[in-house]
């Protein structure tokens, strides 16, 4: 298995006074998951993740460098950009690199965003679950930036589950190495979104046919005055889903989280300047698109 190099953690305050996290974190690493790789490891075959049990706050990733993929000549995918919005300048260092290579034209945007939502005043979640799922069904990979806070952010799951629910392609390129626009520095790497969400089978006996679900990891007491991490069935979307051709089947009962397979990249330390669109042709490619 390929796991992303060691990279020193953001500081969640939120994580962090729920005592999930450490002060000062090394590696984004669950401090209980020492204790249950042995029940609960992340491997190639199908994954041994329960429903309702701990596992490791970062998981392995499925670590593919821009530069180790092939050159191929630009498809010209529709791409939907996936990002906090307090992460727009960084961003916009993406977006302009896309643009380069993938114009706009008359008739047709290269790219669909999460300043679709982000930046208007919208009435209801029914609203801003439209303009998400018209965002995305006009595109064919969903790419998730990740910034400090990205993977607590409720309507970048969503996006994350529409590329599941539309048979999109998915991955994710981590933007804090990019330097910010006042400090003129790099931000610590931030918790990988894909770790967060899974999907799970459901299936009563032997002769049923599974059914596939949604979950994400959420924090839940513990029973004895501390907190836990925990998958449930993902409440935005409770509709069965397919099984992506790209992630690994899990056992019934269990689910496979999205990082198992899903390739990550660093935009600046794999020159995603040069190389995002070809990252985002192979995960597109890799979800029959």
């Amino acid at each position: 298995m390929f796991t992303t190099p060691p990279a020193q953690e953001p500081d969640n305050p939120l994580a962090r006074a729920l005592g999930l996290i450490p002060a000062t974190p090394a590696t984004p690493v669950n401090p209980l998951s020492a204790a249950l790789s042995d029940l609960f490891p992340y491997s190639t075959t199908p994954s041994t993740n329960p429903f309702n049990n701990l596992t490791g706050i970062a998981a392995a990733d499925l670590f593919h460098p821009f530069r180790s993929l092939p050159l191929k000549a630009a498809v010209k995918r529709k791409a939907f950009f996936s990002f906090h919005y307090d992460d727009i300048m960084r961003v916009n260092v993406v977006r302009n690199a896309w643009k380069i290579d993938h114009p706009d034209n008359a008739l047709m945007r290269s790219f669909q965003d999460s300043s679709l939502w982000e930046s208007r005043k919208l009435e209801g979640d029914d609203a801003v679950k439209r303009l998400i799922r018209e965002g995305v069904e006009y595109t064919l990979a969903v790419c998730v930036l990740i910034g400090t806070e990205t993977w607590v952010r409720r309507w970048v799951r969503y996006e994350i589950a529409r590329a599941i629910v539309d048979g999109r392609g998915l991955l994710g390129v981590h933007l804090n190495i990019i330097r910010h626009h006042h400090t003129k520095t790099p931000h610590t790497r931030g918790y990988n979104p894909l770790e967060f969400m899974a999907v799970g089978k459901v299936q009563p006996g032997v002769l049923s046919t599974p059914r596939y679900y949604l979950f994400e990891k959420q924090v839940v007491p513990n029973g004895i005055g501390g907190y836990k991490w925990e998958w449930n069935r993902y409440s935005d979307y409770t509709s069965s889903v397919s099984l992506p051709p790209w992630l690994a089947d899990p056992v019934a009962g269990y689910v496979t989280p999205l990082s198992q397979n899903a390739s990550v990249h660093d935009y600046i330390a794999d020159d995603g300047h040069r190389n995002i669109g070809s990252c985002i042709d192979t995960a597109a490619q890799r979800a029959g698109r």
